[in-house]
């Protein structure tokens, strides 16, 4: 746990690289808004830069493979990284045959980062009308704007979770007594899995659920890291939306009050308020690449993964304007969603648990994953007599955090037998109107 704090503290470091930039033209997606910086015409992948409009925030995102492809993926980006770190799976997906999308994350990459204390970082949170209904927000002019927003019904929940079980280190499993969902920050898993949700319905789906008398569109979720639980999260808002999730080197938040032992909680949070309100000196002092290629040497098993193209393409957005205060709010994001709890909602869920593949992929040499604790989701239940949570756990020797960065052959097999199961599982669904867009004009 101590590696993993001591590596996102070096891990907050950018430097500036000069280029010809231009503004990306917003699509024809409801709202549409003016980039907040300059993003370039092309990622480092060399695929164009598309910008999707969600809730008056610019997002990023790059797609490869045929535009007309049967079937399509959704790629999510893990802590600090952006749609640029799937340059591998977007180019030996799209050469398959599938429509392969790759999205920044609000706040990360390309895409908006507003300030999370404002009007308008509060306005599009996830977290509205999941805990707390509209009529008892007491801020009055947020509460104006909510009433405007059209939110998808979502199931009220209690803004804790109690007796939950959770893994441990050994391979067991333990009952925390409480933990908080609810956060102060728009950068959070509810915030996410909505853009996600969003996304896959506006631009996958073109902007509806599916066509009268069609079969329902449905597209697989591949997640790394951070996107491992925005993933989860993003099945149970939408089950109806995904055939399947295929997480690698999923993330168990340390951080997390849940997860922290009690001795090292006030160390954690007396750091995490140091970055917050001293940190920014730090997160411009550090602007040089070999910064980062330092910290890269402990998640990448495989050094020569490492290059000039993925430092760079890690870098650049983390010097765009306010990208170092959206980073020490992650870091400080220490409530919400944790990965095995997700894994038992989601096969709670009567929509989701028609068999949709569940699977999980690790490198074995990664310093922030214990093999056992993983391993152990394919092995033992969280409930006495209850199912696995998982289809398959697979190991991928000479890897660490990243495989599909560092073995991209290697991944690139099992992602393609991962995918032919999420289309072997898909059944038909009972028809529903398509959903018409909003097309609303809110400034702040």
């Amino acid at each position: 746990m101590w590696s993993l704090v001591t590596a996102l503290i070096i891990a907050i470091t950018s430097f500036d690289v000069s280029h010809s930039y231009v503004v990306v033209p917003t699509q024809s997606h409801p709202t549409s808004v003016t980039a907040p910086f300059p993003i370039p015409a092309y990622s480092s992948t060399g695929l164009k830069n598309e910008i999707y409009t969600w809730r008056q925030q610019t997002i990023r995102y790059v797609a490869s493979g045929p535009a007309n492809a049967k079937h399509s993926v959704l790629l999510l980006h893990g802590l600090f990284l952006n749609a640029d770190h799937w340059r591998h799976t977007l180019k030996d997906l799209g050469d398959a045959g599938y429509r392969v999308y790759a999205i920044d994350l609000l706040g990360s990459g390309y895409s908006s980062k507003p300030d999370a204390t404002s009007v308008e970082a509060k306005w599009l949170n996830g977290e509205n009308g999941r805990f707390t209904p509209f009529n008892e927000v007491v801020d009055p002019e947020l509460d104006m704007l909510l009433m405007q927003r059209p939110i998808s019904i979502k199931k009220k929940q209690p803004p804790t979770r109690e007796n939950v079980v959770l893994g441990t280190n050994t391979g067991g499993r333990r009952v925390v007594p409480k933990f908080e969902l609810s956060s102060s920050t728009c950068y959070n898993y509810y915030t996410w899995a909505e853009q996600v949700n969003d996304f896959t319905r506006d631009v996958i789906f073109n902007g509806v659920d599916h066509y009268p008398n069609e079969r329902p569109k449905t597209t697989s979720l591949i997640a790394n890291s951070k996107g491992t639980i925005v993933a989860l999260q993003a099945m149970l808002d939408k089950p109806e939306y995904y055939n399947g999730v295929c997480e690698i080197n999923p993330t168990y938040r340390e951080m997390h009050r849940a997860e922290l032992p009690k001795l090292a909680t006030p160390v954690v949070k007396a750091i995490q308020r140091f970055l917050k309100t001293k940190g920014h000196g730090l997160y411009r002092a550090a602007t040089k690449p070999q910064c980062i290629k330092h910290f890269l040497k402990e998640p990448y098993s495989n050094k020569d993964a490492i290059d000039d193209e993925l430092v760079s393409s890690m870098m650049e957005p983390l010097h765009l304007p306010h990208a170092d205060d959206v980073v020490f709010d992650e870091l400080s994001y220490s409530t919400g969603p944790l990965f095995e709890e997700l894994l038992q909602d989601v096969n709670d869920n009567s929509d989701v648990s028609r068999r949709k593949p569940i699977w999980v992929c690790y490198g074995k040499e990664d310093p922030w994953l214990c093999p056992k604790r993983v391993e152990s989701l394919a092995t033992k239940p969280f409930k006495e007599d209850g199912p696995l949570v998982v289809d398959k756990v697979i190991a991928i020797e000479s890897a660490g955090h990243c495989p599909h960065d560092e073995r991209p052959e290697e991944l690139q097999p099992i992602l393609m037998e991962f995918l032919r199961a999420c289309h072997n599982s898909e059944q038909p669904r009972y028809d529903v109107a398509p959903i018409e867009l909003h097309n609303l004009s809110i400034h702040f």
